[in-house]
């Protein structure tokens, strides 16, 4: 009995190799998500880094808030920056109505815009991550299907006398087929939740760092803005 993988492959039965297929093509979908997804959320890191120091000096003070009116688009990709620059622009056509809208008002309507880019911003940010929870918490069952299917082989075995049935040598090939399976679908199901978790955690701070950002934008607005 050979007990390398090529060997075990060899070994293995036309569901456990299925189920090996099946948990290999489930593994690089996730890889390749959790690395499109990796890359995203770095450069809208970077990208938000910059543009919160640009718009800092702009939105300390408020007559200097619309020279921020544009700036997202040198920082197109950050979601800071989408979101801000939604306000910033509802800030913008606010002030060239006619009147003078009273700065609650203006903060409201302004406060409403972010929202509504906010969660289109996190819904993309998101694409993918349902993917990775699935592959997370089906990888081990299906890896149990392969054990299962290696299990069914190992008793066949022993109990058909033509095999051998009786010898431990005769089950081993269905017992390491099993293991094998089994393995799998954990070592898959463990990189898809690593992965999931560590973008939830990324998708907090940039939500975290959305909010704050955005109630500077709307105290600003309420301290008073030029009309």
């Amino acid at each position: 009995m050979d007990f390398t993988l090529v060997g075990l492959w060899h070994e293995m039965g036309f569901t456990a190799r299925a189920v090996v297929v099946i948990l290999l093509v489930m593994s690089l979908y996730s890889l390749a998500i959790a690395g499109e997804r990796l890359a995203t959320f770095l450069r809208g890191r970077k990208l938000s880094r910059g543009y919160i120091e640009a718009l800092a000096p702009l939105v300390e003070n408020p007559e200097r808030l619309r020279e921020a009116v544009g700036l997202d688009k040198r920082f197109a990709g950050s979601p800071v920056a989408s979101v801000i620059g939604a306000g910033l622009n509802e800030y913008a056509r606010g002030a060239q109505r006619p009147g003078t809208p009273a700065p609650f008002e203006v903060a409201e309507v302004v406060n409403r815009a972010m929202e509504r880019t906010k969660e289109r911003q996190l819904a993309g940010l998101r694409r993918g991550m349902p993917v990775l929870a699935t592959v997370a918490s089906s990888a081990p069952f299906v890896g149990l299907f392969g054990t299962v299917g290696g299990i069914i082989t190992a008793f066949q075995k022993l109990s058909d006398p033509t095999k051998g049935g009786g010898g431990i040598g005769t089950v081993s090939a269905g017992i390491a087929e099993a293991l094998v399976t089994t393995a799998v679908g954990l070592g898959v199901a463990i990189i898809a939740v690593w992965f999931y978790n560590y973008f939830t955690a990324r998708l907090d701070d940039i939500t975290i760092v959305i909010d704050e950002t955005a109630s500077e934008l709307v105290d600003t607005i309420l301290r008073g803005h030029p009309a």
